[in-house]
């Protein structure tokens, strides 16, 4: 079997049998193209041919992020685990292979003056403006705004499925920003931003180039438009909303998603932790003996 058709037979069957979401195909697309790219510059050709040293070198010339890394080498495996129940191969040349950890620090959401700022410097551009909107009180990730279809609004609620996992988003938006999003008029009459013309990702592209350049004139440092739906996640939890329901307004498909990125800003975690440890600390002898108005007594709940 050549690396080629191996790929080909592969995404053939998921898109018809486990009907993935279009954004995860679009990845195993990214990770195949890099791929036989690779094989074809040193030669090689069919998927025996990939051995443990071959794979390393591959995933050593990768130049991006630890959490991009991570993804890819997932759906790589996810690969050749297929390649090996079709008995193209013994076993994965990834199996050794540890994803790399993250150093980097967590995206931080907005705060009300960066937003103030964001919103005054979209004045006079209507759909930068909606956009911003949209992606802070929805949470929407970047392509799943720009490609959304009127009929997804009805009233104030928002449904629709991420492109990215497939699962269902239910949001009841601000008035405001309802507002600012019908007003607009786009190329096409079912959508308020994309043509139906392009690829979804380079509407996203575009998008996402317009909103850096507001963020520059509003002289936010390290903005990238995820932390509009940070910042939305981040909202929902200080204000006492579970992490289960902020998972589900998401639209992530596992809560390990959401308390890997947004557990440190989990209200409701926080708060029954600390009653935790002060309840323990009244039944502490320590610091009765040192504190005796203060320690008191009580009980672990």
């Amino acid at each position: 079997m050549t690396i080629k058709n191996a790929c080909k037979v592969f995404l053939e069957d998921e898109a018809r049998f486990r009907n993935l979401a279009l954004g995860t195909i679009q990845g195993y697309e990214t990770v195949f193209r890099s791929l036989t790219r690779w094989a074809d510059r040193n030669g090689l050709s069919l998927l025996v041919e990939l051995d443990e040293e071959a794979v390393r070198k591959w995933v050593g010339g990768w130049r991006c992020r630890p959490s991009t890394t991570r993804l890819r080498l997932a759906q790589a495996k996810t690969f050749f685990a297929f390649a090996i129940e079709r008995e193209w191969v013994k076993r994965s040349p990834l199996r050794k292979l540890r994803p790399p950890k993250s150093a980097s620090p967590p995206t931080m959401p907005l705060t009300v003056i960066e937003m103030r700022n964001l919103l005054a410097a979209a004045d006079g551009q209507p759909k930068e403006r909606a956009l911003i909107l949209l992606m802070r009180y929805s949470g929407l990730a970047i392509a799943d705004a720009v490609t959304l279809s009127r009929e997804a609004l009805v009233g104030t609620e928002l449904t629709l499925r991420r492109a990215k996992s497939g699962e269902l988003v239910m949001v009841d938006l601000p008035h405001l920003v309802v507002k600012a999003v019908n007003r607009l008029r786009g190329p096409n009459a079912d959508h308020f931003w994309w043509s139906g013309k392009s690829r979804a990702v380079t509407t996203a592209k575009y998008w996402r180039k317009q909103l850096r350049e507001v963020a520059a004139r509003a002289r936010i440092a390290g903005f990238h438009p995820h932390r509009l739906r940070d910042t939305f996640a981040v909202g929902l939890l200080t204000a006492g909303v579970s992490i289960e329901d902020v998972s589900s307004l998401l639209g992530h498909s596992s809560i390990q998603t959401t308390e890997r990125h947004y557990a440190p800003w989990d209200r409701r975690r926080r708060d029954r932790l600390s009653r935790v440890v002060r309840a323990a600390n009244r039944l502490d002898p320590l610091l009765a003996e040192l504190d005796p108005l203060g320690a008191g007594t009580g009980s672990v709940t």
